[in-house]
């Protein structure tokens, strides 16, 4: 089965260990190349105990997407943003989320999970909805209160997700997939973050100079 159900701690401690141990095969032989055998020889267990967890190796894989995808998300789901200033929490937001999409392990699961949807078309809707879709789904009900109570422009809470989150993620992302090697700078991330926060808010009309000094936004 891909989603917990209610198992015993000591079951659930191997299901942890196989999807740890499958994560790790995963990247290094891809999905193809791994076997049950290969994953119950590094975290214990049997076919057996995958199968009624898991169903099969294709369960084993999309537990592993959400299990990482589920990570990232639930750091950003975590953050404290209503009692902050709107500029003050988009920065916060922003640099949160392209710290976490830029690690070389985040990268590195990217690689594997693209690799394979050509294969299992599933699988990438199970990765676009559980990772992106998710952390945009956070963003716009951040969006939405912040619209209802007036210190943001009246609009489309889910569209202002899109045009933000794309404004930060850029092509960072990619270009980590892609340059194989290259990762950004912490004050680089910094610098790109600020900038696309600032370009969001005054397209919103809104001046990044005075938005936290004068948050109401007026009819």
């Amino acid at each position: 089965m891909s989603e917990t159900r209610k198992i015993d701690p000591r079951t659930l401690k191997r299901r942890e260990a196989m999807i740890d141990a499958a994560r790790e095969l995963f990247c290094e032989h891809g999905l193809s190349g791994t076997t049950l055998e290969m994953i119950t020889a590094e975290a214990g267990g049997s076919r057996r105990t995958i199968y009624e967890l898991f169903g099969n190796k294709d369960g084993v894989f999309e537990a592993v997407i959400r299990d990482c995808t589920g990570r990232v998300t639930s750091i950003m789901a975590d953050l404290e943003l209503s009692q902050m200033p709107l500029r003050s929490a988009l920065i916060h937001f922003g640099e949160t989320l392209m710290t976490l999409l830029t690690t070389p392990e985040t990268i590195r699961y990217m690689r594997l999970y693209l690799s394979e949807v050509p294969r299992f078309p599933h699988l990438g809707k199970v990765f676009y909805e559980s990772g992106l879709m998710t952390g945009r789904r956070i963003i716009a009900s951040y969006f939405e209160r912040q619209m209802a109570e007036g210190t943001f422009p009246a609009g489309d809470p889910k569209q202002a997700a899109v045009f933000f989150t794309s404004l930060i993620k850029a092509d960072y992302d990619f270009r980590q997939m892609t340059y194989v090697g290259w990762e950004p700078h912490a004050k680089d991330l910094h610098a790109h973050v600020l900038a696309a926060v600032d370009m969001f808010l005054r397209g919103y009309g809104l001046d990044p100079e005075t938005v936290d000094q004068h948050p109401v936004v007026t009819a």
